[in-house]
């Protein structure tokens, strides 16, 4: 199947390589629906014993066929172009979940209930861009990795408001 958007695969792709190298054996960890969430998901399955939590049908069949894998999915309305699950019932779902880890897509960056350590990912051609929903501030964010094309002056920016930059190289 064919993901909502194929761009900048090469940039997702080391972003998915660094992402996945902050996952240890044994985690717990939420994978948000969305092109680059889906290739930190292709470099976890060398990992041991990974209680997974996601919203995206992909993610799902990727991780869920991995021995030694816990693979947890809310229920929700079918958004075809990013196949995830949405909707009151998964909002409830992910009310009272609690894992180490979240790795967050968005479709644009714009200047913690139970969570140790949210990770934003996002390629740096939607640095400043906003999206159709707000997901909430930026302070609730603690690292975004990201690839080289990020601007000095935004970089700075991320990290003058609390957010660790990280360059997946």
């Amino acid at each position: 199947f064919v993901l909502h958007h194929q761009v900048n695969m090469d940039k997702k792709r080391k972003i998915g390589a660094y992402s996945a190298n902050l996952v240890g054996d044994g985690e717990s960890l939420i994978l948000d629906a969305g092109t680059t969430t889906t290739e930190v998901a292709l470099r976890l399955a060398t990992r041991k014993n990974l209680t997974i939590i996601t919203n995206a049908l992909n993610i799902a069949v990727i991780l869920g066929t991995v021995p030694g894998f816990a693979v947890h999915m809310p229920g929700g309305q079918f958004k075809a172009p990013i196949l995830s699950l949405s909707g009151d019932k998964s909002v409830e779902y992910f009310r009272n979940i609690f894992a180490g880890k979240l790795f967050l897509a968005t479709a644009g960056v714009a200047v913690d209930a139970g969570l140790t350590h949210v990770y934003l990912v996002s390629d740096s051609t939607k640095i400043n861009r906003t999206s159709f929903t707000r997901l909430g501030a930026l302070e609730l964010v603690h690292s975004f990795i990201t690839d080289d094309g990020i601007s000095d002056a935004d970089a700075k920016e991320f990290e003058r408001r609390g957010v660790e930059v990280l360059i997946a190289g």
